[in-house]
């Protein structure tokens, strides 16, 4: 083996570790992304719930104004 194989060698080592490196890289910035909308959404459905909240208390709210007036 001379040191034009030894160098071969090294080189194809480091292309396996450098492909492996981009992969898990284009993985996690994926998972990152991915993460960053799950976020969004989780943020929009709080929103959604807040204001179904808010309306349910007040329909809530009418009905006891309404069982009141028909109960006088």
């Amino acid at each position: 083996m001379n040191i034009y194989d030894n160098e071969s060698s090294n080189y194809k080592k480091l292309k396996k570790i450098q492909d492996a490196f981009d992969y898990n890289m284009k993985l996690l910035e994926n998972k990152i992304a991915e993460t960053i909308t799950n976020k969004q959404k989780i943020e929009s459905m709080k929103l959604d719930l807040n204001e179904a909240n808010k309306k349910f208390k007040e329909a809530e709210k009418c009905l006891e104004e309404l069982k009141i007036q028909l109960s006088n």
